[in-house]
């Protein structure tokens, strides 16, 4: 078995689903500047549980989930009853989310906000390409997976009008974020995995975040997609972000005074 396989038995669940070649050559020739980011990072992202950064009543509340179990590329199911619990203790007005995927997380999501909240979804609309370009992990998610896995965009919450749930198409780096009619409480960042793509989708997220708002960030110390892990380092120097633990999830709470 190569070394990459065994230092990260986690691309094991990537071995059925794309050839070892291309895993040792996206993944594993970038995985010495991975460890050289997440060095920095680590000093700079402390690791916590969900009360170091919300009050204790948090991890207290009860969430709702449904057709949950989503396949390689969505969350884990510890990170999705995290997002899940931050959800129902903000209470947001609006909810974006960038990188719609197969909707898992997005159902999730909505279940668990307010009635009153509007739930934005935001991905490429199908044949449309992006103006930045994807890196071969976020092309295998656009054109490999959903056709492996019978899946379209959004299709985990497709026939559940009561949700509120907005499909939104465009490129998260040029969208017209004005159209969504006000500051959002949650920003779930989750689009391309790429350096430039990911800088423009965290300036956005920043811009839009209302006063006491969240801003949650997937695949951060992942081997898979190093630049999220060098991007957030970089936004480390001046944001407070944490990594939650037993999770690929950062987080950003504009709210927490200490």
């Amino acid at each position: 078995m190569s070394q990459i396989f065994i230092k990260y038995p986690q691309l094991n669940n990537l071995r059925s689903l794309v050839p070892d070649s291309l895993i040792e050559e996206e993944i594993g020739s970038r995985a010495d500047e991975f460890e050289r980011y997440f060095a920095e990072a680590k000093s700079l992202i402390p690791t916590v549980n969900l009360n170091k950064v919300f009050p204790d009543d948090l991890e207290k509340e009860s969430i709702h989930l449904e057709n949950f179990l989503g396949h390689w590329g969505n969350v884990s199911i510890e990170e999705l009853c995290k997002i899940c619990l931050i959800v129902k203790w903000l209470k947001p007005n609006r909810i974006l989310e960038m990188g719609t995927y197969n909707g898992m997380t997005t159902l999730q999501m909505a279940l668990n906000a307010p009635k009153k909240c509007q739930t934005f979804t935001l991905d490429l609309e199908p044949g449309s390409a992006a103006q930045l370009p994807l890196s071969k992990i976020d092309e295998l998610h656009t054109n490999h997976f959903q056709t492996k896995f019978n899946t379209q965009t959004g299709s985990y919450f497709q026939g559940r009008s009561e949700l509120g749930i907005k499909q939104l198409w465009g490129d998260t780096a040029t969208f017209d974020y004005s159209t969504l009619g006000g500051a959002v409480d949650l920003v779930f960042v989750d689009a391309a995995h790429d350096y430039k793509n990911k800088r423009c989708d965290c300036e956005n997220a920043f811009k839009l975040l209302s006063e006491n708002g969240v801003i949650l960030w997937h695949n951060y110390a992942d081997v898979c997609n190093p630049d999220v892990t060098r991007c957030l380092a970089e936004y480390a120097q001046t944001h407070a972000i944490f990594h939650l633990r037993n999770t690929n999830l950062a987080v950003y709470y504009r709210g927490k005074t200490s």
